[in-house]
């Protein structure tokens, strides 16, 4: 806060902080000192007078402000690793879904036969193709697309493609 229009710098300065008052300050926070009392902050102010100019209420305001900035330094922190966290059962529980669909359902793959006779371009068949080594149903086999059901066609199931030029 710079000084007001008219008046003296010394009664309306802000406070800077020497490297020496930070210095025991910080030492004083790390060894235990969080919230001082009246006759502690006299007595830090007395000590930390020697190294330039400090009054009480620099010692009070600057022990809160660094309580209040390790304070949402934690709160980050741990918002963070439980992002983190949240994000990791996520691929969790994806690669577990992804892990029992694989293993539970049937894959469908979509192949091209000869055109009939009629047509001249070639047409896509729908069939599906199980994982286990039991063999695809014929009825699939020879179904075109336009009659599988959107809902089958919608499934999240790997499919390839295959065409004939």
């Amino acid at each position: 806060m710079s000084p007001a229009p008219n008046s003296s710098s010394s009664s309306t300065s802000r406070w800077c902080p020497t490297p020496e008052q930070l210095m025991i300050l910080e030492e004083m926070y790390r060894a235990g000192t969080r919230t001082p009392n009246a006759s502690q902050i006299q007595q830090i102010t007395a000590h930390l007078s020697f190294y330039g100019k400090i009054e009480g209420k620099n010692v009070f305001y600057w022990f809160q402000n660094h309580k209040a900035r390790d304070r949402q330094k934690l709160r980050r922190k741990l918002y963070k690793q439980l992002q983190q966290q949240q994000h990791q059962h996520q691929l969790a529980a994806a690669a577990a879904y992804h892990n029992h669909n694989h293993n539970n359902t049937h894959h469908h793959q979509l192949i091209t036969t000869t055109p009939p006779n009629d047509h001249n371009q070639y047409h896509h068949h729908f069939s599906s193709v199980p994982t286990t080594s039991s063999s695809a149903s014929s009825a699939f086999l020879h179904q075109p697309l336009s009659f599988i059901s959107p809902q089958l066609l919608s499934k999240k199931a790997p499919i390839s493609f295959s065409s004939k030029i």
